[in-house]
This record gives C-alpha cells, sequence and structure tokens, in this order.
C-alpha cells in the first residue's frame, strides 16, 4: 500500500495534466471517487479531465462536477488514472490501447477480480473505492473540502447501500465521519440517490418482480428492450433492481439480466455470504465482489440465460453436500 501511495505521489510531482476515467454504466462509487481526486489535484494546480463512456445517471448530477464528464481520451495528459475498474475493457471506448500505451496508467480500485492491468495498481478489497482515494488525498497532503467530500461520501454511500454490506467496516464508518466533518452531508446524499423514483420506475419494476423465477438455487428476471418501451423507461430504470432481489431469502443467488443495444446483455449477480459470484462474472468477463458482481455478454436474453443459470447451479453443487441446508441467508453485500 505504501509503496503504490508513493509511487502515485512521484507521478503527480511530475506531472502538469491528469485524464481520470470511471467505468461504464457509471455507480455513485466511479463517479464521486474520480470526482473528489479531480477536485483534491486541482488544489495541487493540476489541470485534470474526466472521461467515461457513458452519460452520469441523473441521480448522481447533484455531485459537483459532473457536467464536466464526457468521452475522451489521452491527448496531451502525462497520467492516466482508470478508477474503480476491474479491467480495461469495462472502460469501454474510453479505452485506446496506443494512447494507454504512452503514458503510465495508474489502476486504483477495490474488486477481488482486479486484473491489474496498470503501471501502477492499488488494489485493496475496501468498502468502496472512494476509501483509497481519501486515503490518497490525505497522503499528499490536500485539505478535504466539501466539494471533495460530498463526492466521495457518495461513492462510500452507494457501494455499501448506506454501510449495509458485508464489505462495511469500522474503517468505513470512520472515513463517513471524516467526510462529514469536512462538509459532506450525509442525509442529502442519501435523499439524492435513494429517494427518487418515478412512474415508468416503478412499472418496469412491476413487471420485472412478476416475472421472477426460481430454480436450481437461483432466482433471476429479465428485463428486455420491449419492456423499457412499453413503460416509457430508459436503461437507468433498472437501477437498484439487483440489490432489491438481493434482499430475498428464496434462493442463495439472483439475477437481473438485462437487455442491451447492440447484442449485449447486462448481468448483475447476487448472493449470500457463502456463495462466491465474482468467479462466475470473471468467467464471462466481468467481475467485483464475491457477492455482488455483474458482466457484459453477448448474445440474446435467451441465450445469455442458459449459459450463466448453467455455471452458477455448477457453482452451487459445488459449494455444499447435498442436503444441508444453507448458511447464510442472503443480505445487503458490496455493490458494483
Amino acid at each position: 500500500m505504501t509503496d503504490s501511495l508513493s509511487e502515485i505521489r512521484d507521478l503527480l510531482e511530475k506531472a502538469h495534466r491528469v485524464l481520470l476515467v470511471s467505468h461504464v454504466m457509471p455507480d455513485g462509487d466511479t463517479l464521486g471517487s474520480a470526482l473528489g481526486l479531480a477536485w483534491a489535484l486541482r488544489q495541487r494546480g493540476l489541470e485534470v479531465r474526466l472521461s467515461c463512456a457513458d452519460t452520469v445517471p441523473k441521480p448522481l448530477r447533484f455531485m459537483p462536477g459532473s457536467q464536466d464528464y464526457a468521452l475522451r481520451s489521452r491527448t496531451d495528459e502525462e497520467v492516466i488514472f482508470v478508477i474503480d475498474s476491474s479491467d480495461l475493457e469495462r472502460i469501454g471506448h474510453v479505452y485506446d490501447a496506443a494512447a494507454f500505451a504512452a503514458v503510465p496508467v495508474v489502476n486504483i480500485d477495490h474488486h477481488v477480480t482486479n486484473l491489474c492491468f496498470g503501471n501502477i495498481n492499488w488494489v485493496e478489497p475496501k468498502a468502496a473505492t472512494a476509501e483509497l482515494i481519501l486515503e490518497l488525498v490525505r497522503y499528499l497532503g490536500i485539505p478535504l473540502d466539501a466539494r471533495i467530500a460530498t463526492c466521495l461520501l457518495t461513492g462510500l454511500v452507494t457501494d455499501t447501500q448506506c454501510f449495509r454490506t458485508h464489505s462495511t467496516t469500522a474503517d468505513s464508518l470512520r472515513a463517513a465521519g471524516t467526510l462529514m466533518d469536512a462538509g459532506a452531508s450525509l442525509a442529502a446524499i442519501v435523499r439524492a440517490v435513494f429517494n427518487h423514483r418515478s412512474l415508468p420506475m416503478l412499472r418496469l419494476w412491476g413487471q420485472a418482480l412478476s416475472n421472477i423465477q426460481c430454480s436450481g438455487g437461483v432466482l433471476w428476471t429479465e428485463i428486455s428492450q420491449d419492456m423499457l418501451h412499453r413503460v416509457g423507461a430508459d436503461e437507468e430504470a433498472s437501477r437498484g433492481l439487483a440489490n432489491f432481489l438481493g434482499t430475498l431469502d428464496d434462493a442463495p443467488v439472483s439475477v437481473v439480466l438485462r437487455e442491451l443495444k447492440g447484442g449485449l446483455v447486462d448481468v448483475s449477480l447476487r448472493s449470500s455470504a457463502d456463495v462466491d459470484v465474482s468467479k462466475v462474472a470473471l468467467a464471462f468477463g466481468g467481475g467485483g465482489h464475491a457477492q455482488a458482481a455483474g458482466c457484459l455478454v453477448k448474445g440474446t436474453l435467451a441465450e445469455v440465460r442458459e449459459h450463466l443459470l448453467a455455471a452458477l447451479r455448477q457453482v452451487l453443487s459445488a459449494r455444499e453436500p447435498a442436503g444441508e441446508p444453507l448458511a447464510t441467508p442472503k443480505g445487503p453485500s458490496g455493490s458494483l
């Protein structure tokens, strides 16, 4: 850890311009961590640009600086930071092999499936990448202000589902206290992120919940493009559904399969504490946490469902001798 921090500090001391990259379908942790770092580095006089292949979701646009995101790759930046991404495929069209090979790439992440693709890889299994960014900011001696704190607390709150996940530690709570002392409002963040639902979202969830199926220890539902069109919902409307299914006791594994444009299916996996779904996600080109993982898979809903359910049942069959009860009911787990 100390070596990674000192290496990052040495890079930044020589740099003038930095590119910060968040992953596709961005969540509060990748955005909040990158924005918090951006505001901190600007205090040091660095020129910082923010990049993401997808737009910032509406519930997260309250974070200061979120409007600065755009799909951009490196131009004249001397360092690239990839934030909260377990592999380079996860950053989508931002990745340019030649541009990324030209300068040092710093990989900062908390996912256990991280492939350590950077020149510097600071990967620790924290509750959120925001915890690591807070540690970096303090190591660099940069004073926390309300903007930095708000962004980082958003990352921590969203990835722990308000401090309810298995990955939440005493350090996570201490970090939250530090950020609140610096001016971040926990109540305002929770209100912005969790307390807004649209009518199309409720209609979409209603259809998805009515179509739930359960077999072989796996509970799943699907969201098609046709469902989105019928209820007038956008793709953001399915956010949070996987975490909701993860609270159900009927099966140790729950899955949301979401059809995207371009022949892709977004898969969100949640599991009980004794089932590691990150290995399944990794096998399908994704990653994440032991109890909360995901992947993007090429194919139709039916094709992806068939292959994915077979892989999950294989994991479940190898997990315990037949006839033994389930060890632990599902509860909130680390978010992606």
